[in-house]
């Protein structure tokens, strides 16, 4: 039998999981709304999320590897060396954790520090990006 001081324990560990229950419901309901595109089987994971694309079967294609805005997860997306940066912004977009700043995000380079904004118009290919880098949101 549990004394008064392990039952207050046992419910205060019960608390936080019904909160984890509700912030994975959240984040569940919030990715259905990307259409479908996101296993939701990888969302308790550090598994990297591929966003499909056209370029993906390309044999020339870009590779960006895109760490979140709170940087708990990755995206890898295929792109033509020929695309514009726009491009990545709009794939991107519906995956962010924060949907609230979709339209103030910049992706950037760690080394060398550099921000890619959305309204430049060169090519991933005259930005240095291919054949693959690593940007953050």
């Amino acid at each position: 039998m549990l004394d008064k001081k392990a039952q207050i324990t046992a419910g205060q560990l019960m608390e936080p999981d019904r909160k984890l229950e509700t912030i994975r419901e959240e984040l569940e309901q919030k990715f259905r709304e990307t259409n479908g595109h996101l296993d939701l089987s990888k969302l308790n994971t550090n598994e990297p999320i591929a966003i499909p694309s056209a370029a993906q079967d390309a044999p020339d294609s870009v590779t960006l590897r895109l760490r979140t805005e709170t940087g708990k997860r990755t995206l890898i997306v295929k792109m033509l060396p020929g695309d514009r940066i726009k491009s990545v912004y709009e794939a991107v977009r519906p995956y962010l954790e924060d949907t609230s700043n979709s339209r103030r995000i910049v992706l950037r380079s760690n080394f060398p520090q550099r921000a890619f904004l959305e309204s430049e118009t060169k090519t991933l290919k005259e930005f240095g990006l291919a054949p693959s880098c690593a940007l953050i949101i």
